[in-house]
């Protein structure tokens, strides 16, 4: 049975959804380009935050957002920022 997962566009999207979302998207995605996304994020290989969540396992500093601008955000209809840090748009509400 799904769970509910993320939040996307207004609505809750089940937990399958969200794998299917990030293989859409990862090739989008803008994460590694950003200045706050570090070493750590990089050694988990961490992308689409705004999907998946904030990065749990790395401590770093806001150095700039680039969510805003972001296909993978445009897609989604999203319009917060900093997921890497402050979570989905659903964890942010």
């Amino acid at each position: 049975m799904d769970q509910p997962g993320r939040y996307r566009a207004g609505r809750e999207i089940m937990a399958g959804e969200n794998e299917k979302i990030i293989a859409a998207n990862r090739m989008k995605c803008v994460c590694g380009a950003c200045p706050t996304y570090n070493e750590c994020m990089r050694a988990d290989e961490s992308l689409l935050f705004c999907v998946t969540g904030k990065a749990e396992n790395c401590t770093f500093e806001k150095k700039g957002c680039i969510c805003p601008p972001c296909p993978v955000t445009k897609i989604l209809g999203l319009k917060k920022a900093y997921y890497c840090i402050r979570g989905t748009e659903q964890e942010q509400h």
